[in-house]
């Protein structure tokens, strides 16, 4: 279960979104579920939810606040407008801005679609026990937080979810505490999959961050300019497709821009030459003023610069700096209308013809072939390069991968994608057949199913002609690398 927490200071506003139609008119039903007595007085659970009934239940949640004017806010910090990384004085420290409204606290409790729909009953149980985990609600009652739980069907994607409003001034006017909330939130989380047999998020079984999510409006805006995917996204498979290619940091900086990926330096405070890290972009759209900057260690982390550095054991990070401190973000960047990739890497083809390798250099082989075999419409090969970049969070996994998918080498001297495509995809049988299989099965089960769609790929290949290779570095642009730009 994954909650997501905001805050903010109109409770009005964000009742009247929870009954609305949502921003892709996905909300239907939208009723009340569960909350404090005041409400589920004067409005029966599981009753639909007209825009009125969202105002009145603002004003029930809103009047301990009103009657005691107790005020909650939340600091305001600076932030670098490009990379939106706080902004530090010399001491370390964030800079304050200022303060706003934050009487409002907000949290989605979202299931995975594989998980199917939740009745009302159980939904209003597991908000009844996450609000009293979250220390909102007191037995006495004097230090309690009003708070209610509205549900309004699936999301896009087709996760079950809730939505919690809790009101930060409690009945007596004093404050709540949203002290380390968010990690409070993971862990009450984690409790009730376990109270009530639900699926373990992925990413709280491994010490290391997950993958950036695509959001709701990145995924619109693909949608509306005909894209298979978002930018978010497709830059995460054209860097990984990248690292497959470079044996040094200066080598995989400089193939950025050729595969249509533009680059810009990030520079240390006070400083126009010191590079600290770097930022990517694909370009404006249609009808775009300005071109999005991602900050690469947002989208994963492997892909950050100090990963970076320690993957190429700092080869090239001397000449990568150089480059990038050339380089310049322009809020008008013109998106490429293709883009070119390269052969493996070397030293990658070496690691995997002698099956030395785990799920991360896996993530960016199957990237490259993506790239190859999927051109601009991603499917199962990019998809499989997600799954394994999220089985490549867990060093654990990585390392045990590797030892053994050494009895998985390959046995000839296949040449061609079609043949990095067979051993990629019987490295990970191996690895999907081990340790991890017990550890993390709902991310083995997502990679298996997709495996077997790489191997369907293997299969139909099999009965047409070869796929051709891609031109080595320095060659001309072929009409395939032409093809594989970003257009309709």
């Amino acid at each position: 279960m994954i909650p997501n927490v905001t805050r903010g200071g109109r409770m009005a506003g964000l009742m009247n979104y929870l009954v609305g139609p949502g921003r892709a008119n996905e909300h239907e039903n939208q009723r009340l579920i569960a909350g404090d007595d005041r409400v589920t007085f004067a409005y029966a659970p599981g009753a639909e939810l007209s825009k009125y009934d969202a105002f009145e239940i603002a004003e029930i949640l809103d009047t301990p606040r009103k009657l005691h004017g107790t005020e909650v806010t939340k600091p305001v910090y600076a932030k670098d407008e490009e990379t939106a990384a706080f902004l530090k004085d010399e001491n370390g420290k964030k800079i304050r801005t200022g303060s706003k409204d934050a009487h409002v606290w907000h949290c989605s409790l979202s299931l995975a679609e594989s998980e199917g729909k939740v009745s009302d009953a159980q939904w209003k149980s597991i908000a009844e026990s996450f609000v009293e985990k979250m220390a909102f609600v007191d037995p006495d009652g004097t230090k309690s937080s009003r708070w209610v739980a509205v549900h309004h069907g699936a999301s896009k994607n087709g996760n079950d979810h809730i939505h919690l409003v809790v009101q930060m001034v409690r009945e007596d006017g004093t404050k709540a505490g949203t002290h380390n909330d968010f990690h409070r939130a993971q862990m009450a989380c984690r409790e009730l999959e376990n109270e009530y047999s639900l699926q373990s998020l992925e990413s709280s079984l491994t010490q290391q961050q997950g993958l950036s999510g695509e959001k709701p409006a990145e995924r619109a805006r693909a949608e509306r300019e005909n894209y298979a995917v978002s930018d978010r996204i497709e830059l995460s498979r054209r860097m990984r497709a990248a690292l497959s290619s470079s044996s040094t940091a200066d080598e995989f900086m400089r193939q950025l821009p050729q595969m249509g990926v533009q680059v810009a330096p990030h520079f240390a405070k006070d400083s126009t030459t010191r590079v600290t890290g770097y930022k990517v972009s694909l370009g404006t759209k249609t009808g775009e003023d300005q071109a999005v900057w991602y900050a690469p260690s947002k989208l994963d982390r492997s892909l950050g610069w100090p990963s970076i550095k320690a993957r190429f054991n700092g080869a090239g990070v001397n000449e990568a700096e150089q480059f990038l401190a050339s380089r310049h973000s322009s809020a008008r960047l013109q998106r490429a209308s293709g883009y070119r990739a390269f052969d493996l890497a070397q030293s990658t083809s070496a690691k995997l013809n002698g099956g030395q390798l785990g799920p991360d250099t896996l993530s960016n082989i199957y990237a490259r072939l993506s790239l190859e075999m999927e051109g601009n419409r991603p499917g199962s090969l990019a998809r499989l390069s997600t799954h394994m970049a999220r089985a490549g969070q867990g060093m654990g996994n990585r390392a045990y991968a590797a030892r053994l998918s050494t009895r998985f080498a390959a046995r000839n001297a296949e040449q061609g994608w079609m043949a990095v495509l067979r051993q990629a995809n019987r490295l990970s049988h191996a690895m999907l057949r081990g340790r991890m299989a017990a550890e993390r099965p709902q991310l083995t089960r997502a990679a298996q199913e997709v495996v077997a769609m790489a191997e369907k790929i293997v299969r139909d290949a099999e009965q047409r002609e070869p796929v051709h290779t891609v031109a080595q570095p320095g060659a001309r642009m072929t009409k395939k690398d032409r093809d594989h730009g970003l257009g309709r």
